[in-house]
């Protein structure tokens, strides 16, 4: 795990400097906002394989854009989901996104998850690494390396309110739901990525994102594998909850890495009210 760790050090320091740092180059190239895009998700998937390539105990790696599973080293344990770039289409106008990453063992799915890391890049340059072992750690860049710093816990309330999908399609029960927070004061903060919208409720110390059912996407929108299993492990770690209508995330069984899924995740108090919300 040791190695798979550094690996996406060694991704991070690649993007931040040579994506994020010099985003100039970028939207200054003469590319179309599509051509932008792909080249900069081009170019970190490239860098995450190229880096997860050196790492004997890695089996293969699949990214959630292409889903082609890569495999590299067959003696390898350890099997990696990852979002290359988190939401492609904030990238023109906000430099300041992350990468996800669900490291499996043997088999791809939330029962062989054994640890979940992000990466948060541009002005909040930081990694969050989980473990049932070490629980939520983050680690700051200064002075060129990584420095780990105090360990993520969520308070059992919050204060942030994180809502996505299309306000028009929301059931008027999560409307009600999303209501009831601003009612009793709580803040929008909300990005359209998901791991800057996570971090966001590990470091206010709790709140709740919620991705419901839409019309747009009526199984949910984010896909199992890459986003939802790695997410709700590293906020299980952090001592909150991870759940959709139908019980806990890291319950679901299927295997499908094509698998989406509604997901509401936080702290105690705001999953509890979630669920009578459910039950009302």
């Amino acid at each position: 795990m040791i190695a798979v760790f550094n690996a996406i050090t060694n991704i991070a320091e690649d993007i931040e400097k040579n994506v994020f740092d010099d985003c100039q180059s970028f939207l200054e190239s003469g590319l179309t906002d599509i051509q932008m895009r792909e080249s900069i998700h081009e170019y970190c998937s490239k860098v995450i394989q190229r880096e997860f390539k050196k790492v004997k105990s890695v089996h293969g790696f699949i990214g959630k854009y292409k889903k082609e599973y890569t495999t590299i080293n067959e003696g390898g344990k350890y099997k990696i989901g990852y979002v290359a770039i988190d939401n492609l289409d904030l990238l023109d106008v906000n430099f300041a996104l992350g990468s996800i990453f669900g490291i499996y063992e043997g088999q791809m799915d939330a029962f062989h998850l054994k640890a979940a890391m992000y990466i948060t890049y541009g002005p909040t340059f930081q990694l969050v690494f989980a473990s049932k072992t070490e629980g939520v750690i983050y680690f700051s860049f200064e002075n060129g390396e990584f420095i780990e710093q105090d360990p993520l816990t969520l308070e059992k309330q919050g204060k942030i309110n994180s809502t996505a999908g299309l306000v028009p399609e929301w059931s008027d029960a999560h409307r009600a739901l999303v209501d009831s927070f601003f009612n009793k004061g709580y803040r929008l903060r909300f990005s359209d990525s998901l791991s800057l919208d996570t971090h966001q409720i590990l470091f206010k110390k709790g709140g709740i994102y919620s991705s419901p059912a839409t019309k747009s996407f009526p199984e949910g929108k984010l896909e199992t594998i890459f986003e939802a299993f790695p997410i709700s492990y590293i906020i299980e770690q952090a001592g909150g909850r991870a759940i959709s209508e139908k019980g806990r995330i890291l319950d679901i069984t299927s295997t499908d890495i094509k698998q989406k899924t509604p997901i509401y995740f936080g702290s105690e108090t705001e999953i509890q009210a979630v669920e009578d919300s459910f039950n009302s």
